[in-house]
């Protein structure tokens, strides 16, 4: 607790500091988007969380990206996945069954999950989107992640989505589960453009191993589609990062 000295009916400060030393195991600790337990304090939460206030965070506003004559379009091979939904208190994820991945840089990463954000967390000179999925993707060999974000903006029914709607599990650490298949490339523009940028997870411990490739095309949802799932996760997005001198690249 803080300490405070109360000398000739004066409050003096200098010594009303946190005690507190920030615990070493993460174990139990809760995180949140709002609150004493929210982005500005990740942090300092538990040790394993510091990387949050580290240097090539996400997520960022996407503004100034430079052309890059050496990127190209990523290459794909996503086979279908039977359905396993969780709802991890934070947000609603779908993990995809092992055989999917995508190539960047030479690089294999194998689809892990994807999952969503009400609203964006990215930001394109400066404006938002009401709603971005994450496909999570992780290279066997280095550990490193390669994480593809997508906009939804409001408009047509999202034909995934509606298949799921009225199964998104509701509650802390329920579980969907079916043997009906999907493919992940449903969530994907037909552009192949994209920024990218090396950043970091957007929640903690918020480790700096992301290849970033935010896809440029938008996809929709209806109104009443993003607002089921905003009514399950909340607003769960972490607001943006300094760049700290990183460049953004784009793919057109």
């Amino acid at each position: 607790m803080p300490i405070c000295l109360l000398l000739s009916g004066a409050l003096f400060l200098s010594s009303c500091k946190k005690e507190d030393k920030i615990p070493e195991s993460c174990d139990g600790i809760h995180w949140e988007y709002t609150g004493e337990d929210g982005p500005t304090h990740w942090g300092e939460l538990c040790v394993g969380y510091a990387e949050c206030d580290g240097s090539t965070q996400s997520p960022v506003d996407i503004k100034g990206a430079v052309a890059d004559g050496t990127l190209s379009a990523i290459a794909k091979a996503y086979a279908t996945s039977k359905t396993n939904i969780l709802n991890n208190g934070h947000t609603i994820q779908f993990n995809y069954d092992a055989g999917s991945s995508i190539t960047v840089n030479g690089l294999q990463y194998d689809l892990l999950q994807f999952h969503f954000h009400t609203h964006s967390e990215h930001l394109v000179n400066g404006v938002s989107h009401p709603m971005e999925v994450h496909l999570v993707h992780k290279n066997a060999a280095t550990g490193n992640l390669a994480v593809i974000g997508v906009f939804f903006e409001e408009g047509a029914e999202n034909p995934l989505l509606a298949h799921y709607i009225d199964h998104l599990p509701v509650n802390h650490d329920e579980t969907f589960t079916s043997d009906e298949t999907y493919t992940a490339a449903d969530l994907l523009p037909a552009g192949t453009g994209y920024y990218t940028y090396s950043g970091s997870l957007t929640t903690p411990p918020c480790s700096e191993i992301v290849t970033w490739i935010v896809m440029k095309d938008h996809i929709t949802a209806s109104t009443a589609q993003i607002h089921d799932i905003e009514t399950l996760e909340h607003e769960n997005f972490r607001p943006v990062q300094p760049l700290e001198g990183r460049t953004i690249k784009v793919f057109n």
